[in-house]
Formats: C-alpha cells, structure tokens, sequence
C-alpha cells in the first residue's frame, strides 16, 4: 500500500493538451488534482466536468489559484507564447513546474528559468513525452546494449498533411515562424538525442512552403545531422503533403543489423544483417529475397495518454525524491537549441557547430553537464 502523502497539482490550460493532463492526473495514484485555470472558464468547467474531478478549484487567474490551492507542483499547458510568464509565476511561488514544449521560443528565457529552478531548489520538467512510448524505449535499449552492433546512420521521415483549420487541433502554429520545427521537429530532435545518447555536433537545414500550404510560414524540414559519436542521420518533416495518408518511417542502420519504426507510437521492426545474401541472387533484392523482418513484441500504447502517464509519475517521483528526472529543461535546452541551430545553418546556407553554438547563445551555464542520457 502507497502511504506516501498525495503531491498536489495545479492545471493551467484546458485545451487539447490540458484536457490530456486532466484525464492522466484524476487517474494517476498519489496525485491530487487541485484546481485547473484557464482564461476561458467554461473550457475548465468542462475539463472537470469530463473527468469527474469535483472538489478541484476552477480560475482564470494563476496566481490567485497558487494562494488558494498550495499546490506542489503546477502543470502548464497552455499555448507557446505564454509558457515563460506562466512558469515564471509557479517557480517563484516555489512550486515544482511541468511545462509543455517548448518553454519560450527566446533562449535567453529558457535560460533564466533553468537557472531559476536550479538556483531554487526546484523541478523544471518539460513535456517531451514521446521519449516514454515503447518503441522509442526499445530503440534506446537496442543502442545501450550493442545487440546489433554499434549504430551507424539512419534516416527519419515524418510525412503528414496537418490542417489547421481542424477544430481539433490547435491552431496558434498557422501564424508561427517555422511551425514544423518549433511544433513537431523538436520532438524528432529530442528522440534522436535521446534514444542515441548522443550529442549532435554539427548540422545543416533547409525550410521551405508548399504553395497550397494551410501554414503562413515554413512547414517542411530537411536537416543532416552529425553526432558526436560519428553517426549521422537525415531528417525531413513536413505537415504539408500532398495524401492525407500519415508517413511515419524512422530507420535506423547498425553494423549487425536494423531497426525501423513504421508507425509514429508503435510497429518496430528488426532486420538481423546476413552480409553474405549481397554475393547471391538479384542485384536489387525485393523484400521475400532478402532478410526476415521480425516484429518487436512491446505493450499496447493509447497515444498521447500513456506515455503522458509516464512522465507525469517522473515528475512525482522527482518531487518524492525518489527518482533523478532527465527530461528536464536544462536537458531540453540542448534539444531546443537544435531548432534555432537549424534556421541559422538555413539562413547562412552552411554548417553549424553545436558546442560553438552553445557559447554564442550563453547557454553552456543552463546545460551544465546534463545528458539526456544521463551522463
């Protein structure tokens, strides 16, 4: 039995995100959720209202729902442009804080609320979820252990037409500057950094617009990566395809062998390398000449939910000293600093050095030592 004393939640933002953290928080076990704050009150009458969450605080106002609630923690889940004041807000109530990516789009801001949450004693998770699906889990698991090798290159693809006109999703990225990057990309950025437990070195990028884009500015992504550990990767990310069919491909080439991720939350496959199959046969080899795929066996996962859970109980058992976190925001200032890396290496039309990077932004201080990967 846990006899541990409930860790109190403040919910900012009700919207799409906010009503997932809603449903994960009124499920999850020595959580208490405290109250949900949102400008617009009826959305949080209604997010309560779903998730049977009855003696929570409903409030348009962050600071007056701090005084009243006392929570430990708060979770903000609000549109991009509002998650520096917001976090600014909890940090100096002396709240613990889990921000939805990305925390601002200004690195200096991020840069000061790292250091106010490390300077006060604090935890500053970010929500890089997607680190918490079980595929992305296995691939990590693949490059710690060496099963197949030492990894070597790999390509990863993320085709979709995303219209932003759904009255489902948000639609505050139709006017940003590069919305695949600071929307979507950073999450591919993060996972490659995480999964690989690497660095990125250096990079080169590309962005453009479709003409018969939903989106006022760039939506399409092309960046080569170089790690530090000599494994380089391509990527290319668009919400603006030309099939409403979704493209989720991430391949990933070791010296023994393959993995590819052929959905965006599961189907894994491994391919065991047979070098001696490339002497016989056809040149060109159709999927029944070559090597037996084989599907990695891993838990259902309901997207968005699941691995939302996962990072929710990390910030718990940071709190409860219970646990180290990683997806933390001086960890994810490495992954952000890859988005504005990118525009620069585009604008410039050249390569860019990571570590050359950090020291022009002033960031080294933030990202101290952290590795998502824990070195």
């Amino acid at each position: 039995m846990d006899c541990r004393v409930p860790v109190k939640l403040l919910l900012v933002g009700a919207g799409i995100r906010g009503e997932v953290w809603a449903r994960v928080c009124s499920d999850a076990p020595g959580v208490d959720l405290v109250g949900i704050v949102d400008r617009d009150l009826s959305k949080a009458e209604a997010v309560r209202s779903i998730h049977h969450i009855k003696n929570a605080l409903i409030g348009e106002d962050l600071e007056h729902a701090l005084r009243v609630t006392q929570p430990d923690a708060v979770i903000v889940a609000t549109p991009p442009n509002t998650h520096y004041n917001l976090v600014s807000i909890a940090l100096s109530a002396g709240n613990h804080v889990l921000c939805e990516k990305p925390l601002s789009d200004q690195m200096s801001e991020v840069i000061d609320l790292v250091l106010q949450a490390r300077n006060d004693g604090l935890e500053l998770l970010v929500g890089m979820n997607f680190r918490y699906l079980s595929t992305s889990q296995r691939i990590k698991q693949y490059v710690e252990t060496q099963e197949l090798g030492n990894l070597s290159h790999a390509q990863f693809s993320y085709v979709r037409h995303r219209d932003g006109g759904r009255d489902d999703l948000n639609d505050y990225p139709l006017e940003m500057l590069y919305p695949m990057l600071f929307e979507q990309s950073i999450h591919h950025f993060d996972l490659l950094r995480y999964c690989y437990g690497a660095e990125v070195h250096s990079l080169v990028a590309d962005s453009w617009k479709p003409t018969w884009s939903t989106y006022k500015n760039d939506c399409c992504v092309s960046v080569l990566f170089r790690f530090e550990d000599n494994v380089h990767v391509n990527y290319f990310g668009t919400w603006t395809g030309s099939w409403n069919k979704m493209e989720f491909r991430w391949r990933s080439e070791f010296s023994r062998g393959v993995l590819i991720q052929q959905s965006q939350f599961d189907d894994l496959i491994r391919i065991d390398f047979q070098p001696e199959m490339g002497l016989s046969g056809s040149r060109f080899k159709e999927e029944d000449e070559a090597e037996t795929s084989h599907a990695e066996r891993m838990p259902a996962c309901v997207p968005f939910v699941d691995d939302s859970r996962m990072l929710l109980d990390e910030l718990v058992r940071a709190i409860q000293k219970e646990q180290i976190p990683t997806t933390t925001a001086a960890d994810h200032l490495r992954s952000l600093c890859l988005v504005p890396a990118s525009i620069e290496s585009l604008e410039k039309k050249s390569w860019v050095n990571l570590q050359e990077y950090y020291e022009k932004l002033g960031v080294s201080q933030a990202v101290g030592d952290s590795h998502c990967y824990g070195k």
